[in-house]
């Protein structure tokens, strides 16, 4: 079950942990949200941006 979080002003969502495991997702993993003309909710990761974005995190950058 995927959940809406309230986090310091920011609404996230949970991944249930089989998905994500499935998938190779991970801390550092990012997730692009598209959503359809219909409506549909998709996630979409983007390998390319996967190390840069963790990078610059350690390097507090972001």
């Amino acid at each position: 079950m995927v959940k809406v979080v309230v986090n310091n002003g920011q609404y996230k969502i949970t991944i249930p942990k089989e998905l994500a495991l499935a998938k190779g997702w991970g801390p550092g993993t990012v997730l692009r949200f598209i959503e359809t003309p219909e409506g549909d909710v998709i996630l979409r990761e983007m390998p390319q941006l996967k190390e840069v974005v963790g990078k610059r995190k350690r390097r507090g950058k972001l």
